[in-house]
């Protein structure tokens, strides 16, 4: 329930933060009507600078109401044209990444909440109180100089967010954090290559209940539903995986035949949605940064040192992953007979998965084919002695793409060096043992 609890907030996160500020505002806006209508007496309490006439109080707020109006409508047209750029130039997935910015929901949150908090305090200004002194209109103006700051950061945030390394060193962090999440998870858990169950065991299928994208596994509940019991539970779809409803996410196992209730009750623990989300699933931040370097080496754009960049990130975090070595992990107590095996990290898939495009559509560019084999460098420095076998297949498949490609001596030398190299590294290493 926590975890879903965290994927619904990051999921609204824009909403959440927006409506947090307005709150706020709205808190400020009825905290100082109390205290201008004398139901809070803290008027002695505070200097006399502060306070002002309700005339100039009006005018004052009125002002500011059609200014953060405007502000307001011009952030949101600039946001706007930073988002059209963003799906054209970079890739419709990385939109999200600049509305759930920091500072743009911030920036967004303040002004319209400065723009309810002067329309407030102008409907609860009677005339009856025209001989009192009131503080909403310094208030305002204190409020508007944080508007002003805001919008200077809001402006420098705009005009690095359109750079091309700032937004791929963004998705890099981000996706270094879902590369560690998912490692954090495997800590101290055991890893298999293979699973196969107990022959005497009935089968059972569990499926989605509905068309979307796996974005969350909730395994505290499924281990509380089967931990008494003596059943393992193999869940083979992994997080992102696109499932139609009644297509399999699991397989139940145990001696004797499940109650149906239970199968039913191990369905609803897996989260489907209509989007991907990066906060668990790791190869869709990864697919930003491929959707990058794909648009780069486009003939539209034709920016290879983007793409080269892009490449090179990516070898950098795959190289994160491995030296995991197996397919299946294992969450199992010592005292009890319920397993739970999931599949995941498979590094075949992802190693393939992450470069094919850029394969296909980069072989013919020297230049990044000579980063492709630059970026298996990288991930080759990390691999364990298994997946250093999955890469050095993985070389000879992108050798073999790349190389018809080119007949001059020069190139087909440079890069035939680096594949060498590479094919090289898993002996050196064994030599090192």
């Amino acid at each position: 329930m926590f975890q879903r609890i965290i994927l619904m907030f990051k999921n609204n996160k824009m909403w959440v933060i927006l409506s947090g500020y307005v709150l706020v505002s709205l808190l400020l806006s009825i905290a100082v009507i109390l205290i201008d209508n004398r139901t809070l007496p803290i008027q002695n309490y505070l200097p006399t600078i502060f306070f002002t006439s309700v005339d100039l109080a009006r005018t004052i707020l009125g002002l500011l109401a059609g200014v953060l109006l405007t502000i307001t409508t011009f952030t949101f047209s600039t946001i706007l044209i930073v988002l059209t750029m963003y799906s054209a130039q970079f890739s419709p997935r990385v939109v999200n990444n600049f509305l759930t910015n920091k500072i743009t929901m911030k920036v967004l949150g303040i002004y319209v909440g400065g723009f309810f908090y002067c329309i407030i305090n102008l409907l609860f200004m009677r005339d009856a109180n025209l001989d009192n002194l009131v503080i909403c209109a310094t208030v305002a103006v204190i409020y508007s100089i944080l508007c002003i700051i805001y919008f200077i950061i809001f402006v420098y945030t705009v005009s690095s967010s359109i750079q091309a390394n700032k937004l791929i060193e963004r998705l890099y962090n981000e996706s270094d954090q879902s590369i560690e999440n998912t490692l954090s998870f495997l800590k101290d858990k055991d890893r298999l290559d293979q699973f196969s169950s107990d022959q005497h065991d009935s089968e059972t299928k569990i499926t989605a209940k509905k068309n979307g994208y796996l974005n969350l596994t909730d395994s505290g509940s499924i281990w509380n539903l089967i931990k008494d019991l003596d059943c393992k539970v193999l869940i083979d779809a992994s997080i992102g995986d696109y499932l139609s409803e009644k297509q399999r996410i699991a397989y139940y196992y145990t001696p004797g035949k499940p109650a149906a209730d239970l199968i039913d009750q191990l369905s609803n623990c897996f989260t489907l949605e209509n989007e991907r989300y990066t906060a668990n699933d790791y190869m869709f931040s990864l697919q930003k940064i491929i959707e990058i370097s794909l648009r780069a080496i486009s003939p539209g754009i034709n920016d290879p040192y983007t793409a080269i960049h892009c490449v090179r990130m990516l070898g950098v975090l795959l190289g994160k992953l491995a030296g995991i070595d197996g397919l299946y992990t294992i969450k199992q107590a010592h005292e009890s007979k319920a397993a739970i095996i999931y599949k995941s990290l498979d590094f075949r898939h992802d190693l393939y998965f992450t470069f094919y495009q850029i394969v296909h559509y980069g072989k013919a560019d020297i230049s990044l084919v000579l980063a492709l084999f630059e970026a298996l460098e990288i991930i080759s420095r990390k691999a364990s002695l298994y997946n250093q076998v999955v890469l050095k297949e993985f070389v000879e498949y992108v050798y073999s793409i790349c190389i018809p490609n080119y007949d001059h001596k020069m190139d087909i030398d440079r890069i035939t060096e680096k594949r060498d190299w590479i094919v090289a590294a898993p002996s050196k290493n064994l030599n090192l043992q």
